[in-house]
């Protein structure tokens, strides 16, 4: 049996195949991420995938809607992939499906932080009370010993330097941290301390939780899990 000669219109249709193909080829391997859409059309008539400007037109839709390339706006995206993997990275959990396996994963990390942070919530309660009882531990020491064991005239320069201690104590805070050594400031430090001691002991990833939180917060919201108030210590 004897295949029939190809025609004239199955010659060209070969040929727009090949053109096609080269013109993929140079797309792809190029060092370029993207080109404007005009010289993609260019690129088409170049290769021979194309007759004109129109066919080129028609071509580049057809290679959009193909997956192929990615039109948007004046621009022609060589490598699609690349930009759904962006924007998937950029889109929260909240706009996506219910049943993302990372959701899991942030509930899970999400009572573990929670555990962690009543952990440290008490231990720096524990830390203040007990510093809150060396304080008065002291004031009941310096009482005594002024009023029953010695005097005034000896306590007073052990009062003086005790409590020159303190202010020295306050400057040094001052110069290791650059803040102002508040009450405040002093248990928020300890609590993060406490925090990042215990996130170590117990394995906790804390930068996979905020990645997480960060995409699964909507864009709406406001809060970003820095850390509990400390206002009820």
């Amino acid at each position: 049996r004897v295949d029939p000669p190809v025609t004239a219109s199955e010659a060209r249709r070969l040929v727009r195949l090949v053109g096609v193909e080269a013109l993929k080829r140079r797309l792809r391997d190029g060092p370029r991420e993207a080109i404007g859409y005009g010289e993609l059309l260019d690129a088409c008539v170049e290769a021979g995938a194309a007759r004109t400007r129109d066919d080129a037109e028609g071509l580049a839709r057809a290679m959009d809607d193909a997956g192929v390339l990615l039109l948007f706006r004046d621009k022609a995206y060589l490598h699609p992939e690349k930009v759904v993997d962006l924007v998937r990275r950029a889109v929260p959990l909240a706009l996506e499906v219910e049943d993302d396996p990372r959701r899991e994963e942030l509930r899970q990390l999400q009572e573990k932080k929670d555990g962690i942070d009543k952990l440290a919530h008490k231990q720096v309660r524990r830390i203040l009370w007990s510093g809150l009882g060396l304080i008065m531990s002291q004031i009941g020491l310096f009482f005594r010993l002024t009023f029953w064991e010695l005097s005034w005239d000896v306590m007073e320069p052990i009062a003086f330097f005790t409590t020159a201690s303190g202010l020295l104590v306050s400057y040094t805070y001052f110069l290791v941290t650059s803040r102002d050594p508040t009450y405040q400031d002093f248990m928020e430090r300890l609590f993060l301390s406490r925090r990042r001691k215990l996130c170590a002991k117990h394995r906790f990833d804390m930068d996979r939780y905020l990645e997480l939180h960060r995409h699964c917060k909507c864009p709406l919201e406001g809060h970003y899990p820095h850390g509990p108030k400390l206002h009820n210590l």
